[in-house]
């Protein structure tokens, strides 16, 4: 099963803040396949930070301290970033798709 597919970014956000580690580690994954599947539109610099921030782990699970919740808006906000690429890369597929059938 694809880990991405029924999460959003207030799922993934509540995944990464659960008391229950095996939720963080699932919420870290979903956002390292979510950056594999998104590759062909985050090349570049994206891709690059979001597999440097998944590769450093998950920190201290301390969730009153503004490190830890600082890191879950950080993995949040690149969630939304690559969801963003997802959404106007398969919008400019369908566009040239309908401008090349005109022509």
């Amino acid at each position: 099963m694809d880990p991405t597919s029924e999460l959003d970014s207030d799922r993934l956000r509540q995944q990464l803040m659960a008391p229950d580690p095996m939720q963080r580690a699932i919420a870290l994954h979903a956002l390292e396949v979510e950056v594999e599947r998104s590759a062909a539109a985050a090349r570049g610099s994206l891709a690059q930070e979001v597999e440097k921030f998944t590769a450093r782990g998950i920190p201290f699970y301390a969730l009153h301290d503004p490190h830890f919740r600082n890191w879950v808006g950080k993995a949040v906000a690149y969630w939304q970033r690559l969801q963003s690429l997802d959404t106007m890369t398969s919008a400019l597929a369908k566009a040239g798709g309908r401008a090349r059938s005109r022509a």
